[in-house]
């Protein structure tokens, strides 16, 4: 998903490092509350934007490798049980992408088409529904999926308007949404909603504490 400028090769070792150590060191109760590439892409993009950038038409357009990647993509998501993440972040990107367009006098088209790149195949069937960072409960993992969208959608308007964002919200949009609403999500269901696993004590704990 990365693309290092000058054929670097320190990203990826230190992308797998990041993706690796967050998953035990970023924990409430248990859980991690970053999916792990999602953490490792951000904080690359965050940390040295003029040297890593993800991938956009790298892979083409072409419409049989697109709709090879859909077919597989949804029948994955289907067996897996989380299609409905990803049907409710396509429908939500697609119509607050056409309110987008619409808000600033913009054709439509171009708004949803990103929809089709790599980034975001492999961001709606295998980062957003990732089954240890969702939320418990298909309802609330919709209402989620929405907010993530919605999040996105601000990112990409403000970035319209001309507002001074760092290069990584630019770059990634989708990525810093649910890297933003993810985690906070995954910690308010940890915190207040769902149940304390038999025997675990009582007290608060800290990111990084164990049960």
């Amino acid at each position: 998903l990365i693309k290092p400028q000058g054929g670097a090769l320190w990203p990826f070792a230190l992308g797998g490092f990041l993706a690796i150590a967050s998953k035990y060191v970023l924990r409430y109760r248990e859980n991690h509350l970053w999916n792990p590439t999602n953490f490792a892409i951000t904080v690359l993009l965050l940390a040295a934007p003029d040297r890593v950038s993800v991938l956009s038409h790298q892979f083409g357009n072409d419409l049989t490798t697109n709709l090879v990647i859909w077919t597989f993509g949804l029948i994955i998501a289907a067996r897996v049980g989380v299609l409905h993440i990803t049907l409710t972040y396509l429908a939500s990107f697609l119509v607050l992408g056409t309110l987008r367009a619409a808000l600033l006098g913009q054709p439509i088209l171009p708004e949803i088409a990103p929809i089709t790149g790599p980034m975001y195949q492999l961001f709606v069937f295998f980062m957003i529904t990732d089954p240890r960072t969702v939320v418990k409960g298909r309802r609330k993992q919709m209402v989620v999926a929405v907010l993530i969208a919605i999040m996105e959608t601000l990112i990409r308007y403000a970035a319209d308007r001309g507002m001074p964002l760092p290069t990584a919200f630019t770059a990634a949009p989708a990525f810093l949404a649910l890297a933003t609403v993810g985690p906070i999500a995954k910690w308010i269901d940890l915190r207040f909603i769902a149940p304390r696993p038999a025997g675990a004590p009582a007290r608060h704990q800290a990111l990084g504490s164990h049960a």
